[in-house]
């Protein structure tokens, strides 16, 4: 029987044909892989690549709302106002 060793806490337990399952010492969940398996190669580069162009989006939006604040005087003032009952 093959021995699996937990990526999570190294612990080392035996695998029978389980497929997914748990590890039996912190529970993270696991995919065992079988010895005849293939394992499909991924192209990370691409997935870093739209991951980036998703964040920048967020981090765009994010930043239209800031400046929005930064240039509104009505804020500003209100902000003053307490300031200066301080």
């Amino acid at each position: 029987m093959p021995i699996a060793v937990c990526p999570n806490c190294r612990g080392e337990f035996i695998v029978r044909d389980e497929i997914t399952g748990k590890c039996p010492y912190c529970g993270i969940k696991l995919l065992f892989r079988g010895k005849d398996e293939i394992i499909e190669k991924i192209d990370i580069e691409e997935i870093e690549k739209r991951v980036d162009e998703i964040t920048k989006e967020d981090s765009k939006k994010h930043e239209k709302d800031i400046i929005k604040i930064l240039i509104d005087e009505e804020y500003f003032s209100q902000i003053e106002e307490e300031v200066d009952k301080l």
